[in-house]
């Protein structure tokens, strides 16, 4: 018997049946590792992705952080700087009233000694100088309490400036 006599009848369908499913199952291998080999390729494209957007990230918050340290860095300059400013506004207020002191002392001094030579009284031609020195001692005083509130005020100042600077960069 010949090859097509024998692929006849049921044992024809059978062998067709069997190439048929035989064909159907290698183009499912096929098929799945052609998936598969893209499915890998996709999984590794994203895993590259995924690293260079973290890195990038990654520098975005160290530029972030940068920007931040130069901003305090500034803003530390700059309240130093005032600091530097007040104190020198404040010797010169202190020198020009240690020379106000200096002509006072000199002038009751010299009216001490006219009010000798006149012969009158001494207390009564000092009296003047004695009130405005009173004055200028008690200007003093006042001003070294303002100088010591201010002192005690610049911490918190300094940090309030610094979250309000922050928090308004923040946003």
């Amino acid at each position: 018997m010949g090859l097509l006599a024998k692929l006849t009848g049921w044992k024809g369908f059978a062998a067709a049946g069997i190439a048929g499913a035989a064909m159907t199952a290698a183009g499912v291998v096929a098929w799945n590792a052609h998936g598969d080999s893209r499915f890998r390729e996709g999984m590794e494209r994203t895993k590259l992705e995924a690293a260079a957007n973290a890195r990038q990230i990654e520098a975005q918050y160290r530029r972030q952080e940068q920007d931040m340290v130069a901003d305090y860095a500034r803003r530390l300059e700059e309240a130093n700087e005032a600091i530097r400013l007040s104190n020198a506004e404040r010797d010169l207020a202190a020198g020009a009233a240690g020379s106000l002191r200096d002509a006072i002392a000199v002038q009751r001094a010299r009216a001490a000694q006219a009010a000798a030579r006149a012969g009158l009284s001494e207390q009564a031609a000092t009296r003047a100088w004695d009130v405005l020195k009173a004055c200028t001692d008690e200007y003093a005083a006042l001003a070294r309490d303002a100088d010591a509130a201010i002192n005690a005020l610049r911490p918190g100042d300094a940090w309030a400036k610094s979250a309000a600077s922050s928090g308004s960069s923040n946003r």
